[in-house]
């Protein structure tokens, strides 16, 4: 299974890029996670220059490689924080660039959002799903997760000293085998 996470962070202590770096980290044998680090370096979202069609896609250069890199993915894993009740801007931009594209639809999508409040970024998650659904991204319901209180959970150097999210983050491969499984008996 190959799986590509994107963290909406571009904080060098971030704790969503901390929370995939351990997905990485834990990966099983049969699953490949490769960790989107371009997301702060595309450009914004301008439909004058997305012109993407089924024949050509001339957008720039950038956006061209994350649409390639997200058809490829069996499933994509989004970890994010909260920026004043929503998305961080960066992630949203990205995700914008894959509206016109066939890239995400129908794609196995795991929700993560991480808050150092106690509500773990409830209203980012919240807008997220909310994203997804309106493009089409099938979210894997029983592995999503809301990290409260994610700096007791993670220490400085972006280790997970929480056994439970630990065992959270565990789900999350068992939830996406048995989603992709059941997927391709329909």
């Amino acid at each position: 299974m190959k799986v590509l996470a994107l963290s909406g962070s571009l904080r060098k202590g971030s704790y969503n890029t901390a929370i995939v770096n351990a997905l990485k980290k834990m990966e099983p044998e049969d699953v490949a996670i490769e960790i989107y680090t371009q997301l702060g370096l595309l450009p914004f979202f301008n439909a004058d220059f997305d012109n993407h069609t089924l024949e050509q896609d001339n957008s720039p250069a950038l956006v061209i490689e994350l649409r390639k890199k997200v058809s490829q993915a069996d499933a994509l894993i989004i970890s994010t924080p909260e920026y004043a009740f929503q998305l961080p801007g960066v992630l949203k931009n990205g995700l914008d660039w894959l509206v016109s594209s066939s890239a995400i639809i129908d794609k196995p999508v795991v929700i993560i959002s991480a808050s150092t409040s106690g509500m773990g970024g409830e209203k980012a998650h919240l807008a997220l799903t909310n994203l997804m659904n309106v493009i089409s991204g099938k979210i894997i319901k029983n592995s999503s997760l809301q990290v409260a209180k994610v700096n007791k959970k993670i220490d400085l150097q972006g280790n997970i000293i929480d056994l439970k999210l630990l065992q959270d983050l565990q789900n999350i491969f068992i939830e996406l085998d048995k989603y992709l499984i059941n997927s391709q008996r329909q």
